[in-house]
């Protein structure tokens, strides 16, 4: 009740001021002073922002601004987003003012002489047959479409008043040309220059140029593939104009009107789908998304992923993908997801750089590297290649061979399984999963215990995208960073703060990658004055289902994938021969620069060490040949030479003896000294194996046994016994070896006599379901035992 009183006063004052404005003397003056000062009000109001709500198309450019790829927006129109870095053609400018707008930088908005014009017109002529529109009034206009009456003409003519206050005449004139129509679905002069020239923007010509100018005018009626004629008329008035006003030459405008007007809307660049679809979506504000990749490179490695698979294709093989980094910058250069993205029968529009797909063995060269470090080997280091069992797991070589023994050099040069699986048993399996998965490795959904030694076989799944930036943290030196697609903005996971392989370890591996052999005529790159180094691996899954070849050098990392999307096997499949061409033409294609062709040798992290000649361990008192060898600088310390043993040898050297047998004037006497199961593929293989004086057979002293051991089977191992083709069980094969190949081995199974063996120690025999043992002794004495249970395989049959 307070309050009544004074809100009765408050209404009479407001009704006292009005009374003041709209009666009395002037009151007509009053009332235009007060309209102006709304008008006013109204003009500093400001303006939504952006002006145009249109919806842009999507547009993913490459590193240059070149055009990859655009979307229709969501009114299915070619409309390509404003960007203040690009300049409007001056040819476009002058054009569109001099058949538009003569005196746009002259008038606040409205031309009043061209305005007053119409109405004369239009009132004589009983239509409407001009509208005085200019370029701002225009854009009025586009920004809310309405049917075209006085009434909206004036709401046009207001609203051009006030785009003039908020903008300069240079601002204005973008605005239009960015969202004028030019027929069809096509908005804005920059989807126009590249969906009728096929050009950019900047490389008009003034016949182009004038065609434009004149398509806003009357987008429905007269376009390049309707109404020709007409348009074609319209551009060459145009230019008459231009050459009437001084702005081209004669010259200019004959040669200007006998340029033909395109027939037909061209389409724009579709390069690189996969990533473009991907990058829509991951960012689907974003109007302009500029990418890292090359143009001219994109297209160049599509068109040979599209001719390899093509060839391919005709032993079954329908896929395959291609990406390529700097390895400094690890900027994505180009990026191919498959062979053709709109393959469908083929499953072309598959990403294939994410989808995860079986390693092979292109994760050996990490645990190489790692093992190093970690003080096992060296490349000069001896490594065990010998049928080997974990439990249920027996790794085998692709060629089903073994050689005994051979260097960690050519062991990883020849990608050999049984070395790399014996070498990460040493290692550890969850060391080597939590460098995979600090380096960047994204499709590891097990834990390390779940992978176990398969890891290293292709037991796990890996992504092209994660596997060059594996190689390319190798190429620099173990520091694993993500790698960049966008420009001025980093994609992937957090970068490592340190290194997780040393420098020494990663160039020490990458000599050993450069040595591969290449395929076909890549065999003889040496001899070519244009051909530059690369350490490159390969790898092929278990089932020939996967095919991969990567490559890195200082400049470029690449990654190539092959075989079907659908996980169909294919025996034809390998990553040397079907990965490893297209991995070097790409790599042959790729611009280089002759003083980046090889790593630099980081003098300062390797280290010189004294090694045992025969076997790359760290010599020791029994090596008789020692050489220099470079290793990692911080490396572990590398065993000391664990196959020379010192033998203590009777007067004639014909026994070996000991405390317990020696005798007056023996001698002291190294031998290289290799287990049993190395000596016997050593000896099957033709290799000069030393042979050890048998221990003096009067010694009192129980030496052991040293020299004989059972391959097969293994300790408690469970054999399933299949049928055979004439539906027989199938005999068991007993494998030995003998370090001395010239002693006969006498074979027992439940101590019953098999047979003997010389040389090459395999007999065969039918073995019953149950638990056995079979028992070898040879005629020195040296013996072996091994308990095994044998099952058969029960088939079912119709």
């Amino acid at each position: 009740m307070i309050f009544l009183p004074l809100k009765k006063k408050y209404f009479e004052g407001i009704k006292r001021c009005t009374g003041l404005l709209f009666n009395g003397r002037h009151a007509w003056l009053k009332r235009l002073l007060a309209v102006l000062f709304i008008f006013l009000i109204w003009l500093l109001l400001p303006l939504p922002s952006p002006l145009f709500k249109n919806s842009y198309s999507t547009v993913i450019l490459d590193e240059n601004d070149n055009i990859l790829k655009v979307y229709l927006n969501r009114d299915e129109q070619w409309c390509l987003p404003p960007d203040a870095r690009q300049a409007v053609p001056e040819k476009l400018k002058t054009a569109v003012l001099v058949y538009e707008d003569r005196y746009f930088y002259h008038h606040p908005g409205v031309n009043p002489v061209s305005l007053f014009r119409a109405i004369y017109q239009n009132i004589t002529s009983g239509r409407v047959v001009s509208g005085a529109s200019t370029i701002t009034m225009q854009v009025a206009r586009l920004r809310k479409p309405k049917n075209r009456n006085y009434f909206n003409k004036m709401k046009e003519i207001l609203m051009a008043v006030k785009i003039e206050v908020h903008f300069n005449k240079e601002e204005i004139l973008r605005l239009y040309l960015d969202h004028a129509p030019y027929g069809g679905n096509i908005i804005g002069y920059k989807a126009a220059v590249h969906r009728f020239f096929g050009k950019i923007p900047g490389q008009v010509t003034w016949s182009e140029a004038a065609m434009l100018a004149v398509l806003p005018n009357a987008p429905g009626l007269i376009t390049p593939t309707a109404n020709r004629q007409r348009l074609i008329e319209k551009r060459n008035n145009l230019l008459k104009k231009l050459n009437k006003a001084g702005i081209i030459d004669n010259e200019t405008l004959t040669l200007s009107m006998l340029e033909e007007v395109p027939e037909k809307v061209i389409p724009f660049d579709d390069l690189a789908p996969h990533l473009s679809r991907r990058l829509k979506q991951q960012y689907p504000a974003s109007e302009i998304i500029k990418t890292t990749l090359n143009k001219e490179i994109q297209e160049k490695i599509a068109r040979f992923t599209t001719r390899h698979l093509e060839y391919l294709s005709q032993f079954g093989i329908r896929n395959g993908c291609v990406l390529v980094a700097e390895t400094e910058t690890g900027k994505v250069k180009a990026y191919v997801g498959s062979q053709k993205f709109y393959d469908e029968k083929s499953l072309g529009q598959v990403d294939g750089i994410t989808a995860p797909r079986s390693a092979g063995s292109i994760l050996k060269p990490f645990l190489y590297a790692m093992a190093m470090d970690d003080g096992i080997i060296l490349p000069q280091t001896l490594i065990k290649d010998v049928p080997t069992s974990f439990d249920a797991f027996s790794p085998a070589n692709a060629t089903e061979t073994y050689d005994g023994i051979l260097t960690a050099h050519d062991a990883l040069a020849r990608s050999l399984n049984v070395p790399a699986v014996r070498l990460l048993n040493i290692y550890g399996v969850y060391p080597f999963y939590i460098f995979l998965k600090n380096a960047g490795v994204t499709t590891l959904f097990r834990n390390a215990d779940d992978y176990g030694l398969p890891l290293i076989l292709g037991g796990a799944e890996v992504t092209a995208w994660d596997l060059t930036r594996l190689y390319r943290g190798l190429a620099r030196g173990g520091v694993f960073e993500p790698l960049q697609v966008i420009e001025d903005q980093t994609h992937g996971m957090k970068a490592s703060s340190a290194p997780l392989i040393s420098k020494g370890a990663c160039y020490l591996t990458l000599e050993i990658l450069k040595e591969l052999k290449r395929p076909g005529a890549e065999y003889f790159w040496r001899q070519y004055s244009n051909q530059y180094p690369i350490a490159w691996k390969t790898g092929t899954s278990y089932g020939h289902k996967d095919s991969w070849a990567v490559g890195t050098t200082p400049e470029w990392t690449i990654a190539v994938w092959i075989g079907n999307f659908d996980g169909e096997g294919n025996k034809n499949l390998s990553g040397a021969g079907s990965a490893g061409p297209l991995l070097f033409q790409v790599f042959n294609s790729l611009p280089h620069r002759s003083e980046l062709s090889w790593f630099e040798k980081p003098e300062n992290n390797l280290a010189t060490v004294e090694l045992c000649a025969e076997t790359g361990f760290l010599a020791g008192e029994n090596c008789p040949n020692t050489i220099l060898a470079e290793a990692p600088a911080d490396m572990k310390p590398l065993r000391i030479c664990p196959y020379h043993e010192a033998f203590f040898l009777d007067r004639e050297s014909r026994y070996a003896v000991c405390s317990q047998c020696w005798e007056p004037g023996y001698t002291k006497k190294s031998y290289l000294v290799f287990p049993p199961d190395v000596a016997q593929f050593l000896y099957e293989k033709g290799y000069p194996v030393q042979k050890v004086p048998p221990h003096n057979p009067r010694c009192p002293a129980n030496m052991g046994n040293r020299d004989l051991q059972i391959l097969y089977p293994y300790e408690n191992a469970i054999l399933w016994l299949p049928r055979d083709f004439n539906l027989r069980y199938q005999e068991v094969v007993f494998r030995a070896a003998n370090r001395n190949p010239s002693l006969k081995v006498y074979w027992y199974l439940n101590e019953k006599l098999l047979g003997t063996t010389s040389g090459n120690h395999i007999i065969t025999s039918a073995v019953p379901v149950g638990w056995h043992e079979i028992f070898v002794i040879d005629d020195a004495g040296n013996k072996d035992r091994k308990k095994f249970y044998v099952d058969r395989r029960q088939e079912t049959r119709e």
